[in-house]
């Protein structure tokens, strides 16, 4: 996630983290906190469910359907909250270094980043977490921000 301090705009870096995968292979091993003990992702759902922003975006993307991918998967997901001048943007890519035959049942890693802009200062934050089934352990914090997001843009 790469955020403009100037006009806040969601930049697609994450596409070129992805590819630099392929030439320079993250491991799962070493990773020791679990993606449920993460606090960035802990402080996403939090941020999502108290309502407390002005406005709040959502990206996200996918890669495994090139040849490349077929061994492996990435996928990231960008939330940027704005109240008053503050942003804070958030970015989780979550990266299979190799898919089980079932790829949702795959073990992974998420890298996560927190950024925090207000006039000209900004703060970052990154944190890294694993996981050993994607289906149990990490897609149910996928499908809640994803339920509080959709909630905090009824009117």
């Amino acid at each position: 996630m790469n955020l403009d301090t100037k006009t806040f705009v969601v930049l697609d870096d994450w596409d070129s983290v992805m590819h630099s995968v392929y030439q320079m292979p993250i491991e799962y091993a070493g990773y020791t906190n679990k993606v449920g003990d993460m606090k960035l992702i802990r402080e996403m759902v939090d941020s999502l469910a108290s309502t407390d922003f002005d406005n709040v975006k959502r990206s996200e993307s996918r890669k495994k359907q090139l040849e490349q991918f077929r061994k492996t998967m990435s996928m990231y997901y960008n939330l940027i909250f704005t109240k008053g001048k503050k942003k804070i943007g958030y970015g989780a890519l979550i990266h299979f270094p190799k898919l089980k035959a079932q790829p949702e049942r795959s073990p992974g890693i998420v890298l996560a980043a927190k950024i925090v802009t207000e006039g000209k200062k900004h703060t970052l934050a990154l944190e890294r977490g694993k996981f050993d089934d994607f289906l149990i352990e990490a897609k149910p914090y996928i499908n809640l921000l994803g339920d509080l997001y959709r909630e905090s843009r009824k009117p």
